[in-house]
C-alpha cells in the first residue's frame, strides 16, 4: 500500500530575518504535522540562524549577481532547519537568469514553515547564510511563510 505523507504547518510562524544582524525572529507559534503527528514550536526571539542546512552541508556562499531559494522547516523535536536550493546567476536588473529552485526536504523528517528568496546583485559583497547581516550591501531578502511548498519555484 502507498503512503501518503501528511506533512504540513497550520499555522505561520511569521517569520521575520531584517536588518543589521544574522538572527531570525518568528512572531507567531507554529502548530505543524510531520507524518499525520502533531507538533508545536514556541515563538523564537533572536534566534541563531543555522550556519549549515538541515543535512549538516555547508552552504554555498552567494557572489555578486547569485541568488537561491532558502526553505525553512521544523523537526519534530522543534529543531529549526535550512535548507540551499541551487546557487543561479543574475541578470543585469537582478533577476535569475532561471528559476530558483526549492531544495529538497524530507517531507517524513521536516516540515516547511516558510522559504526565503536572496538575491545578491551586482554591488553585493560575499554573503554566507547565517554569517552575514540579512541588511548586507546588495542584498534582497524576501521572505514568503507557507503551509506547504508551493508546487512551483519561487517567483520573488
Amino acid at each position: 500500500m502507498l503512503k501518503e505523507i501528511d506533512t504540513r504547518c497550520s499555522t505561520s510562524g511569521l517569520l521575520t530575518a531584517t536588518g543589521a544582524e544574522t538572527v531570525y525572529d518568528t512572531t507567531v507559534a507554529v502548530a505543524f504535522t510531520i507524518n499525520g503527528k502533531q507538533y508545536s514550536k514556541a515563538t523564537v526571539a533572536d534566534g541563531a540562524t543555522p550556519t549549515t542546512d538541515g543535512d549538516a552541508a555547508a552552504f554555498e556562499t552567494l557572489a555578486a549577481s547569485e541568488g537561491c531559494c532558502m526553505v525553512w522547516a521544523l523537526k519534530a523535536d522543534g529543531t529549526v532547519g535550512v535548507f540551499q536550493g541551487d546557487v543561479v546567476a543574475l541578470d543585469s536588473a537582478n533577476e535569475p537568469v532561471s528559476a530558483l529552485m526549492f531544495p529538497d526536504v524530507d517531507l517524513e523528517t521536516w516540515a516547511p514553515f516558510a522559504y526565503q528568496t536572496l538575491k545578491n546583485g551586482s554591488t553585493g559583497s560575499t554573503f554566507t547564510f547565517g554569517t552575514s547581516n540579512w541588511n548586507a550591501t546588495g542584498m534582497t531578502v524576501v521572505i514568503t511563510n507557507v503551509g506547504t511548498l508551493p508546487p512551483r519555484p519561487p517567483t520573488t
